[in-house]
């Protein structure tokens, strides 16, 4: 992972975030929304868990933190060649759980 952060999905507020290639923080909050949208509107059922975005050497990763009130996102960027994308999305749930728990 070369950036993380843990954001406010409809304010795009920073609540923390390490490394030197974190998303923007706005646009996480749009990307979620309109992926959210899309999904209801085709029927899906349930909150949206996870996006997965991949591009030629980087991947970004959101998953969603369901609370009370606005959820939060938990984000990172991935280097494509050298990250075990399950690994990192097993992970990111296990700390999206601490933050709720």
């Amino acid at each position: 992972m070369t950036g993380v952060m843990l954001i406010d999905s409809v304010t795009g507020l920073t609540y923390g975030g390490a490394g030197t290639n974190a998303p923007d923080p706005v646009e996480c909050g749009r990307i979620t929304a309109v992926v959210g949208n899309g999904l209801n509107a085709a029927g899906a059922q349930g909150e949206l868990e996870s996006i997965v975005i991949t591009g030629s050497d980087r991947q970004l990763v959101i998953a969603t933190v369901p609370r009370q009130g606005d959820p939060l996102l938990l984000t990172a960027v991935l280097e494509r060649g050298r990250a075990n994308l399950a690994l990192v999305l097993r992970r990111l749930n296990n700390y999206a759980a601490e933050v709720t728990g």
